[in-house]
């Protein structure tokens, strides 16, 4: 550029030198996001180098298009930017739309398969949205309900104040962490106008800037039925197990101890529910079973087959408060729960069973022994030993009666003292000379409590007392014919008198004893028959004999030898027929 401003020939050649050499210097600059004062200055520089010291005319036309081209560029790229952050706007904000729309069917979806009842209530208690479940249970559509207050559904709501004062206490009792955060119980009521049992609980929120109460409602109508229904179920339970014949109780095996019991049991063991709540079954057992094993260690194994699933059932000795030992028949069965272990035993008192049982087994060996032909007094002491065996407190004695001297001789009583034995030898039938004689002599049962004090032992009364007996219980034995034959009595150490069960066995064990001694008497009269008649078969003049249907001698006696002159009787037995015996056969 010249002093007067003119742009030389050469500085022209070198714009348009510098217009080829700087286009893509300026797109490039342009695309390097420089600023506009930068790209001035380094315009200016280039239009400084390009001008030189030639002299020349501007091309100032060249100039500003150079310029304008530069800052054409510079807008097409700015647009092209601002298209960009447009389309990705664009899409931002579809995906937030698809975002909300999928959260809002999945929340949708939610509410509508949900089992409460969820309903938003505006902050003047109004209801704004109801969902399906709300419409099941209240029985209205949303449409019904929507814009009415929430008592027409909730009756609870508006009974002390207003709707709004109601959900704000439900709210706040939700967020105060230091209150029961159980549900809220009310009654809701149906468009039918029906009442049924609901929980309610309440929380506030912020939607647009309002204050709404969102409420969940859940219809117990069916869980209050079902607890109802348990409750009766374990009140018939309750029922049946203590009103059960057998005793009942509940273990806990981990605690080692019972967690129930029925009232049979406390009768059963003789102690206070208390008291029987802290013991286990070996507590309550004696240290050794009836057949000599150890009780302690073999409970368990019932116990582990009974938690394995088993129902095993044995026979277990028990032993009560006073010390009684008592048979049982015990079946176990696990019990449901969810975190313990716990066995139901029921226990069933089978004494009368056992009783049963050996007194069937000793009437059995008794018979067995009436048959064999045994000696009386075989029979008599297997009698003596059903009957101690049957009554441990007692010991039993059998005495005959002497027809000709009326006194008693014992017969068999090994319970009782070699010398009271031989002390009572020879009794005579009385009315103070003991029971035994008194029984025959008044000739029904005799039960003497108390030695010490009864005028029935009045002649016996010191021998007796001397070997520790207390009590004697008599029964007189009969003949078929009435006559007596002796007495079956039971001595005890400590006085009392018979139950059911001692006065049951006394009159089985009396019968059974007449029973064997009239046989044996019977036996012997036949016996004694047989012999005289013996007698007179070996001894008459005539002779006698008996054949059998086909002719064969079944007995001859010796006349009847010596006749038929043979030398012995069995030269007769020997004779296939006896036709040829006589003169005419047609005889026989």
């Amino acid at each position: 550029m010249s002093k007067d401003g003119g742009v030389t020939v050469a500085a022209v050649q070198s714009i348009e030198d510098l217009h080829g050499a700087t286009d893509p210097l300026i797109t490039a600059t342009g695309t390097t996001g420089l600023s506009n004062t930068a790209l001035n200055r380094l315009l200016a520089e280039q239009l400084r180098l390009a001008a030189g010291p030639s002299p020349g005319e501007t091309d100032l036309v060249r100039l500003l298009k150079l310029v304008s081209r530069h800052y054409d560029s510079v807008d097409e790229e700015r647009r092209g930017i601002v298209r960009s952050m447009q389309l990705m706007s664009d899409e931002a904000q579809e995906l937030t739309r698809e975002i909300r729309e999928q959260t809002a069917s999945q929340l949708q979806a939610i509410l509508d398969h949900i089992k409460d009842a969820i309903i938003t209530v505006d902050e003047t208690g109004h209801v704004e949205t109801f969902n399906p479940t709300g419409e099941r249970i209240f029985g209205y559509s949303q449409a019904e309900v929507t814009g009415r207050t929430l008592d027409h559904l909730i009756p609870e709501a508006a009974e002390q104040g207003s709707v709004s004062d109601y959900l704000a206490r439900l709210a706040a009792r939700l967020d105060d962490t230091h209150v029961d955060l159980a549900a809220h119980e009310t009654w809701g009521r149906s468009k039918e106008g029906t009442r049924f049992e609901a929980e309610i609980a309440v929380s506030e929120a912020r939607v647009n800037r309002r204050r709404v109460y969102v409420v969940c409602l859940r219809d117990i109508t069916d869980r209050r039925n079902a607890e109802q229904a348990l409750r009766d179920s374990e009140a018939r339970n309750r029922t049946l197990v203590e009103n059960a014949p057998e005793v009942i109780v509940v273990f806990d095996v981990d605690k080692g101890c019972f967690v129930d019991v029925n009232e049979n049991a406390v009768r059963f063991f003789r102690m206070d529910r208390s008291a029987l709540l802290k013991l286990g079954p070996e507590q309550v057992s004696p240290a050794a079973q009836a057949d000599g094993t150890s009780s302690f260690g073999v409970a368990r194994g019932y116990i582990d087959r009974a938690l394995q699933g088993e129902t095993p059932v044995f026979e277990w000795l028990h032993r009560d408060a006073a010390g009684n030992d008592i048979p049982c028949e015990v079946r176990l069965v696990r019990l449901p729960s969810s975190g313990r272990a716990l066995i139901r035993g029921s226990i069933t008192d089978i004494t009368d069973r056992k009783r049963g049982e050996l007194v069937a087994s000793g009437e059995r060996r008794v018979f067995e022994k009436i048959a064999s032909h045994a000696h009386l007094s075989v029979a008599l002491e297997a009698i003596t030993e059903v009957v101690d065996k049957v009554c441990p407190d007692g010991s039993c004695a059998i005495s005959l009666l002497s027809p000709q001297t009326q006194t008693f001789q014992v017969a068999t009583a090994p319970g009782l003292p070699e010398e009271f034995r031989a002390a009572m030898d020879g009794t005579p039938v009385g009315a103070r000379n003991g029971s035994c004689a008194a029984a025959v002599y008044l000739g029904r049962q005799v039960i003497v409590a108390d030695i010490a004090k009864d005028a029935l032992w009045e002649q016996r009364r010191d021998v007796a007392l001397q070997h520790g007996l207390r009590a004697c219980w008599s029964s007189p034995i009969v003949a078929g014919n009435g006559a007596a034959l002796g007495t079956l009595a039971i001595y005890r150490r400590q006085t009392g008198t018979p139950g059911r069960r001692e006065n049951d066995l006394m009159a089985r064990m009396t019968q059974l004893a007449g029973i064997a001694i009239e046989r044996r008497r019977a036996e012997d009269a036949l016996r004694a028959s047989e012999a005289k008649f013996r007698g007179l078969f070996e001894n008459v003049m005539e002779g006698v004999y008996q054949t059998s249907r086909e002719g064969r001698f079944l007995s001859v006696n010796p006349a009847l030898v010596r006749i038929l002159g043979f030398d012995s009787a069995e030269e007769l037995y020997a004779l296939n027929d006896t036709t040829s015996l006589y003169w005419n056969p047609e005889d026989r």
